[in-house]
């Protein structure tokens, strides 16, 4: 009995030990981890946050002269953003460009924008491409996007849709939406890369759901009338209400007409008018025009010539060739304006030349009745309207 208790002992003196020097071997889960200190371009980010700008530009200065790149664009971006001290943007495009060099990605494609505008340095297409390419090489999703807008229209790199359509889908695979949106209107116009509709689809779907308004708009048409997917004209409205519901004035203005029509849905003038006042007051021509006549026919709202004669104005200002074919018709009959028949003949020119209804016709008609004089005051008129608000109908 004694010698069990003895072995029982020693067994447990044993294992005492042992976790001693397990234990020991072990670092204290006590023991402090050092703590990295605060660098001062981090004290710089937490006053910057604070709007203490005085105090963040103390502390990059410093490093922004010894070369930090970080430091650099901060300082450009505050000499650009007017954060604290003057607003000077050529300072700013100095100390960007310090930082571009030396291949901070967000100062490559900052000042490849600056070039692209003139801001803070001489206008440069070539230079911006240059800058815009070396960011997008280092996968930064605008610089891809913008790059590609420049091989698209030529600008500071040879014209190439294909090289266009590459550097979409660089940018469209990284989740830039607009990219997306792009880059399905090529696949579907077969646009510098084969025509793929299916693709197209997939990828304004893409954009679509994650909030791109322009992409919402084109998916709506797909709904409306292509052989892409199958004519839904309820979907196509719901698309167009996302993308209304949003702010823009294209799908506020067509959610109007498909109300104004019953399409996809019951008719109702008066929410018709209530889209297009909201798309006419982010001066939206088609919107205008569509007020003008509301005002002109008193469609939902009083019957008012005068504030029919205003939007029409607006519309045909900006090439809308309806409202340049009814402001002639007012001009000719005096509704909501005076009289005037070289200016209605000026108006109906215009129309003529952007291939609108009768507009050609009744051009020649009125110019028949007018006198030698108002003939040269007309043309005269025309030549001018024509130079100020043709716009070249899209094919």
């Amino acid at each position: 009995m004694t010698s069990v208790l003895f072995r029982s002992f020693l067994l447990l003196l044993l294992f005492s030990f042992s976790s001693l020097s397990l234990a020991a071997d072990k670092p204290l889960s006590t023991a402090k981890k050092k703590v990295k200190p605060i660098t001062d371009y981090e004290k710089g980010i937490t006053a910057y946050k604070k709007d203490d700008f005085a105090t963040a530009l103390m502390l990059w200065f410093p490093l922004a002269e010894k070369g930090n790149p970080k430091a650099q664009f901060s300082v450009g971006k505050m000499y650009l953003d007017q954060k604290g001290q003057r607003k000077d943007p050529s300072e700013a495009a100095e100390w960007i460009i310090k930082a571009a060099k030396q291949n901070h990605i967000e100062a490559q494609t900052l000042i490849g924008q600056m070039y692209l505008k003139g801001v803070g340095v001489k206008r440069n297409f070539n230079t911006s491409a240059n800058w815009f390419l070396k960011a997008a090489r280092q996968k930064d999703k605008q610089a891809q996007y913008i790059l590609a807008r420049l091989y698209y229209f030529g600008d500071g790199v040879p014209k190439s849709a294909g090289k266009a359509a590459y550097w979409y889908k660089k940018a469209a695979k990284q989740d830039h939406t607009e990219a997306q949106n792009k880059l399905a209107e090529m696949y579907l116009n077969g646009d510098g890369v084969k025509k793929k509709p299916k693709q197209a689809k997939k990828w304004f779907e893409k954009a679509a759901l994650s909030g791109n308004s322009n992409a919402q708009i084109n998916l709506a048409k797909l709904y409306l009338d292509s052989d892409i997917v199958k004519k839904d004209k309820n979907k196509a409205l719901n698309w167009y209400k996302k993308a209304a519901k949003q702010g823009n004035s294209i799908a506020q203005n067509q959610l109007g007409e498909m109300l104004e029509k019953g399409v996809g849905t019951n008719k109702d003038i008066k929410k018709a008018i209530s889209w297009y006042k909201k798309a006419a007051k982010q001066d939206n021509p088609s919107a205008h025009y569509n007020m003008g006549r509301a005002y002109v026919q008193g469609y939902s709202v009083p019957q008012d010539f005068k504030k029919g004669v205003q939007h029409f104005h607006k519309a045909a200002e900006k090439g809308h060739g309806k409202a340049q074919m009814d402001l002639g018709v007012a001009y000719y009959t005096g509704r909501g304006v005076a009289p005037d028949s070289a200016t209605a003949y000026a108006w109906f020119y215009v129309a003529a030349a952007t291939n609108v209804k009768d507009a050609r016709k009744t051009k020649n008609s009125l110019y028949k009745k007018l006198t030698a004089e108002d003939k040269k005051i007309a043309v005269g008129l025309a030549t001018e309207y024509k130079r100020k608000y043709f716009v070249r109908p899209k094919r």
